[in-house]
Order: C-alpha cells, then structure tokens, then sequence
C-alpha cells in the first residue's frame, strides 16, 4: 500500500498534478468533504432535518471549493501558460484589442437588437393603431349617417349605407355595432350588435380590448344631434385576418391576452398582475391571436429574431386599462426592407453605405490582426533570441553571437548583447592575463625576497636591523647588509626611481653591482657578468668565501659608487637613476666610511641625543655618464645609533602636512634604548597613522644600526 501511495505521488509530481501548495491541499480536503457530505446525504431519509443540514453543508464546501479552484486555475495560468512572454503578449492583445472588440460588438449587437425591437414596435404600435384610428373615423362616419336618418325611423330598423354589406363597415369582417339616443337603442339593419357588456354605453374607451381570452378593437363615439345625445358603439374582432391584414409581411405576430387561472395559488404559473392601485390575482397571459409566418431566409446570417413589446390595452373585465404583450418573430431582412423601403433611395444608398463600412472595418481588423501578430513574432523572436544567447553565455561559449536583422530597439538590445559579450570574453582574456601578471609578481616578490637580508652577519660591536614594505607588490627600495670578514661591515640604503616591476628589476641590477663592485675592481666590460653572477649566487654564496681571498681589494664606497653609475648610465634607459647610500664600518676603529649618491642623508644620532646627518657624496647615479662624489669617514662609540630611511618614511601626508624628518627623529631619540626591532614597529605605526586609511603613497624602508 505505501509503495502504491508512492508510486502515484510520484505520478502526480510529473505530471504537475500534485498539491505542493496549502491552498492546493485545502482545496482537495473541501472537495472530499462535499463528496463525503453528498453522499451521506444521499443514504439519508428523505425529508429528514439530517439530510438538510448536510445538504446545506455541501452547498458550503462547494462554494468554497470552487473559489479555490478558481485561484488554483489562475496560479496555474499565470505560472505555465503566461511564462512565455509570447503566451503573455497573446493575453496582452486579448485584453487590449480582443475583448475591447467582443464588448463593442456586443454592444452594437444590443442597441441592434433593441433598436430592431424598437422598430418593430413601431410598426406593430403603427398598423394597430391605424386600426383604432379607421374603426374611429368611420364611426363618425356612422354616427352622422344615423343621426341624419333618425326622423325618417319608424319601428323598423334603421337601414345606413356604413352598415350595409357593401358599406365600409363591411371591411372588417365580424364587425358589430350598436346605438343609442338619449339612451333608448336604435336598432340597426345589415349588422349585428356586439356583445351586451361590450355595448355599456357608460365605459367611454375606444381602443384594444382584452376580451373573454381575446382581443377585439372597440370604438365609442358620443355626439351631440337634433333629437339629443347620440352614442355609437362599433366592435370589431381582432381576429388573425385581420391582423395579418394590418400587420403585413412583418413575421409572425403574437399577441397574448389576460385568462382567468383556476390553479392553485402554489403553481408556479400563478402571477400579479398591478392595476391601479389594486393588485389583481388569477390572470395569465396566454396567447390570443396569431398572424404571419416567420420569414424565409434571404442570405446565410439572416436569424430568426424574437422580440417583445407592451401595448396598451383594456382589461374589459377587470375594467382597468393594462400593458399586452406582443411577441413578433421575423428576420433582420424583413426590418431592413420594412425600414429603408419607407425611406426610398435614400434608404438603399444608406444600406449600401453601411455594408461598406463595414467591410472596410472588417478589412481594417483583420489587417491591423496580421500587423499585431508579425510584430508579436519579431518581439518574441528576439527575446527568444536573448534567451538563447544567455544560455551559450551561461554554459562559457562567449563566441556566440546573436543574428542582428532589423532596426529597432530589440535590435539595438541584441547588439549591446553582442557587446556585452564580447565584452566578457575581452575581459576574461584580461583577467587570465592579469592573472598571469600576478603569479609573475608572486615569483618575482619571493625572488625579490630572497635579495633582502635575511642571516644577518652582525658584529659584536655593531647591532643591525631593517626593513621594507613594498607599496605595491615588489619594491624600489633597496637595502643591503655586507660582510667582509668578522671586523667589517657594509652598509648599503637606495631608492630606484619609480615603481613596480621596472624598479624592481633595477633594485636587483644595483644589489648584484654593489656586492661585486665592493670586492674588488674589474674592467668594465666584465661588470655586467659580474652582476649576473652576484644575482645568482647571492647572500651566503659570496659572503665567507670570497671575502678571505679578496678582503684586501676592497674599494672605497665612493669608488663603488662611481663605477655603479657608470654601469647603470650604459645598461639602462636614460630616464632611469637611484639614489644609494653606501658606508662601511669597521670594527678596530670604530669608525663608519661612507658616501652618499644623492639619498636622504641619513642620522647618526649620539647616546647624549645629538644628531648629525650624513650628507657627503654627490648626485645621484646612472643619470649622467660621470660623477665625482666624496666621502667621509665619521667615528662613532657605543650607543650611537645610525639611521638610514627612504622617503616612504617621511614624505607621507595627511591634513597637517608631511610626516617629516623632525617627528622620524623624535621617534627614534625618545625609543633609543629599545631594541631596533621595537624601534622600526613603532615608527612603521606611526606613519601608518599619519596615513590613516590612504593608500601607502611609496615604498617604506627603515635601517637601524646600534654601535655597541
């Protein structure tokens, strides 16, 4: 049983049948319930209060349900047919020029409809009425033929020409007629009275009467003559030949007189009827008189048409007047022909006229239907288009393109995808590329790593430390601890011009020239080997072995200096220079040699706290083809503290300006007696307080010796 649950809810689910949603489950458990509440009430005996009260509970769930299906059904459209946007265009033009059209036609087809039904009763209220109106006229007819032969009567009846069987009485088959003078009957030859309540000279009216289940036409003339007061009733039965003969080829008319019903007052045939002030109960309409025949088709949408109108009418037993009904039944041929036959040539161009407009509008519809739908096609084209192209970009193929063939908007938001995507893929092409970049400045700031102290070959009367914190990946600055044996020391500060990887380079160019040029003196056209091999072999590589065969060619810094100018002048562009500072210490005689090639002097600052700046040396190197610089050489005893920086040190700024020498002085003259690692922390904090949240504006570089 579980696995056929399972089974099935599985069924559901593909064909989207399953009730995911509340709404869904509480629709189904209000349908159990009417079922479960029809059934029940079904099994239960008839006529029971039971079987009401579950009859009406059913009746509740069942209103309730069908609610909810409706908003189910909604949901569903709106999820799965309205999804494509060609399904909600479709809906769009429905709503927008569809059931505008259906209403208007609609419409039209009402004030038609009740324009035909007007029209009709125009024409029936005209020939019945002319019926009333020649039973009219020809009772004054009457009345003046009698009141002129009343002195010639005697005891027989009275013989006029009106009554007579070729008289004009005689046109209306069924006729009767009856006078009065003064109130005594005057007998009439060639005519039958009408019938006695009929002939109650007291009810004055003239016009349809609704009479023992029929209609008759009744016409009452009182007039004033000679022998006194003369009053003429003339009847005539409102029979079918009568009214096929007034109404014409206008269709089937039906008129419905008032009957006396005998049902019970349960039947549901009973009705009201409102006369006056009193409401008359037991009266029926019931059909009277019948004349015409529905019409034959002319054309293929020519349809039977059913009309009702109200004619006044008296309700001779109720003796109050009353509304008839009149049912007609033709086609809008005949009301067509009856219509623009009584308007003549006019008529037939107005109907000419109104059959080519519409067919203009039909054409216009149906035109303007195509022109909706191909540009419904162009718009869901392109977006299916779109939606196409984005699942190419989505699965990584941003080659493909989308075919541009119009001018519009969606044209132009084709071509901007094209962009877009050739955009993308320009970009990606960058991105690998950047990437690639990065790993390389990766190698190259571990390589550039390698070439910064790391084993620093301290002496036991010199303390050393140093640092540098690129502002980008890899650095310009260049520092550089060098020892020669175990009595002296050297001590290289520099700053190439620029930044990035051309500094860099150059940066590692000057580490290698420094530690060969420092060795020793060699042709020119050796040095750049020289260098090649110093980058190689760096760091303990030259240190301990070359310095014990070699430590008597050392060269003075200035010299060093002077041939690294000359190197650089000829092996790099002339926009290129670097500032270098070079000094040696030695250890027996405590004194510290150096030259300056155009670097930020560094400071000597004393135990007692007095500074003095190293300034000796010259222009900067690799700019011009020769330089001559000087040196100096400078004693120091213990506690004196060297301290060599490049301008990322003192040149950041902020609203108040420069970080400056001054405040780096301070800084190191007041944290003296700490070791040089604390030193450099708090000096590196500093300037990355007087940054703040900037970027680091160029490399910091900081190199701290302490004589011991």
């Amino acid at each position: 049983m579980r696995d056929l649950v399972r089974n099935l809810n599985r069924r559901l689910m593909q064909w989207g049948l399953y009730p995911r949603s509340g709404l869904a489950r509480f629709t189904l458990w209000l349908v159990a319930l009417y079922l479960i509440s029809e059934i029940v009430s079904l099994l239960s005996p008839t006529g029971s209060g039971f079987r009401a009260t579950l009859g009406t509970w059913a009746g509740i769930f069942e209103f309730v349900a069908v609610v909810c299906a409706i908003i189910l059904l909604l949901r569903w459209t709106r999820q799965h047919l309205l999804w494509r946007l060609r399904n909600r265009l479709i809906v769009t033009y429905v709503f927008i020029g569809v059931i505008p059209v259906v209403l208007i036609l609609t419409m039209f087809g009402l004030a038609g409809y009740l324009l035909a039904n007007q029209l009709t009763t125009m024409i029936v209220h005209r020939d019945l009425n002319s019926v009333v109106r020649n039973l009219d006229t020809l009772n004054a007819a009457v009345s003046e033929e009698i009141a002129h032969h009343l002195p010639e009567r005697g005891s027989a009846p009275l013989r006029i020409e009106a009554t007579s069987t070729r008289g004009p009485l005689a046109v209306f088959p069924g006729a009767s007629a009856a006078a009065w003078v003064n109130g005594a009957p005057v007998k009439l030859a060639d005519v039958t009275a009408p019938p006695a309540e009929l002939q109650d000279p007291k009810r004055d009216f003239s016009g349809l009467v609704s009479y023992e289940g029929g209609f008759v036409v009744r016409s009452f003339l009182s007039s004033k003559v000679p022998a006194g007061e003369l009053d003429v009733v003339l009847v005539v039965p409102l029979s079918r030949e009568l009214l096929s003969s007034t109404i014409g080829d206008l269709g089937e008319v039906m008129l419905f007189a008032m009957q006396e019903n005998q049902a019970q007052s349960g039947d549901t045939n009973h009705i009201q009827l409102t006369f006056g002030d009193k409401r008359q109960q037991g009266v029926i309409p019931s059909p009277a008189v019948t004349a015409g025949e529905v019409p034959e088709k002319r054309y293929a949408l020519d349809p039977d048409l059913s009309f009702r109108s109200a004619f006044p009418a008296f309700y001779w037993t109720a003796n109050k007047q009353f509304i008839t009904i009149v049912g007609i039944s033709t086609r809008p041929s005949v009301l067509f022909q009856r219509l623009f036959n009584d308007l003549g040539d006019f008529g037939s161009a107005l109907l000419i006229f109104l059959a080519v407009v519409a067919i203009a509008f039909g054409l216009i519809e149906l035109i303007a239907l195509i022109v909706g739908l191909r540009l419904t096609r162009t718009i869901t084209g392109s977006v299916a288009q779109l939606y196409r192209a984005t699942q190419y970009i989505n699965r990584g193929d941003l080659h493909y393109r989308i075919p541009v063939r119009s001018n519009d908007q969606l044209a132009s938001l084709e071509t901007s995808f094209n962009s877009m995507s050739e955009s993308l893929a320009r970009l990606l092409q960058e991105q690998k590329e950047k990437q690639r970049l990065q790993n390389e400045l990766a190698i190259a700031q571990e390589v550039q790593a390698q070439l910064f102290p790391r084993d620093l070959k301290t002496l036991p009367s010199l303390e050393l430390h140093g640092f540098c914190k690129p502002a980008r990946t890899v650095s310009g600055d260049y520092y550089d601890f060098i020892a020669f044996g175990e009595e002296r020391l050297g001590i290289a500060v520099g700053d190439i011009s620029g930044k990035g990887i051309s500094a860099a380079l150059l940066m590692a160019t000057i580490h290698s020239a420094v530690r060969v040029f420092e060795l020793g003196a060699m042709e020119p056209r050796e040095e750049m080997v020289a260098a090649g091999a110093a980058a190689i072999a760096s760091g303990s590589t030259l240190r301990a072995p070359l310095w014990s065969n070699a430590s008597e060619q050392l060269q003075s810094p200035a010299e060093v200096l002077m041939l690294l100018n000359r190197h650089l002048y000829q092996s790099t562009p002339a926009e290129k220079y670097a500032t270098l500072f070079l000094g040696i210490y030695d250890s027996p005689s405590r004194t510290l040699t150096y030259s300056n090639g155009g670097h930020l002097p560094p400071f000597l600052i004393h135990d007692s706290g007095a500074v003095r700046k190293l300034e000796t040396g010259g222009l900067v190197i690799g700019l011009f083809p020769e330089i001559t610089l000087d040196e100096e050489q400078v004693p120091v005893v213990p506690g004196d503290i060297f301290v060599a920086f490049s301008d990322g040190v003192t040149e950041p700024e902020n609203d108040f300006g420069e970080f400056g020498e001054d405040r780096l002085l301070e800084l190191v003259r007041a944290n003296r007696h700490l070791p040089l690692e604390r030193i450099s922390e708090t000096v590196l904090a500093a300037v990355q307080d007087w940054i703040g949240d900037n970027e680091q504006p160029d490399d910091i570089t900081l190199v701290l010796a302490r004589v011991r």
